[in-house]
């Protein structure tokens, strides 16, 4: 049997980044495009099964990941966000180079 539970004590309080929800194919391949282009690509590339990220303005990439260990899949929540400009509230966790957040909340930034 797997229990599923938040962690028992979070050292950090919650933070929040803003970014473009992206396929992480194209954010680590094409570094001149930071804001999705409006030709389906990012569409198709999650169709495809691509990965999801968040890319900031300043250029850092973060994976969502759940708030619940062992962890689980957040995708479904996601999608509605494909695209567009995001602000996600969660803990953020780095380990050589890469960068995580918890998906603990997560709305559209107007631009």
């Amino acid at each position: 049997m797997i229990l599923r539970h938040r962690p028992i004590a979070e050292k950090e309080a919650p933070a929040s980044i803003v970014g473009y929800l992206r396929d992480s194919g194209c954010v680590h391949r094409f570094h001149e495009v930071v804001k999705p282009l409006p030709n389906g690509c990012v569409e198709a590339c999650v169709r495809a099964g691509s990965p999801l990220v968040v890319l900031t303005k300043n250029e850092q990439v973060y994976h969502p990941i759940s708030a619940e260990m062992p962890d689980i899949d957040v995708r479904q929540k996601l999608l509605p966000f494909i695209g567009k400009l995001v602000k996600i509230t969660g803990h953020v966790y780095s380990r050589g180079g890469s960068n995580t957040i918890s998906l603990e909340q997560i709305e559209e930034v107007k631009e």
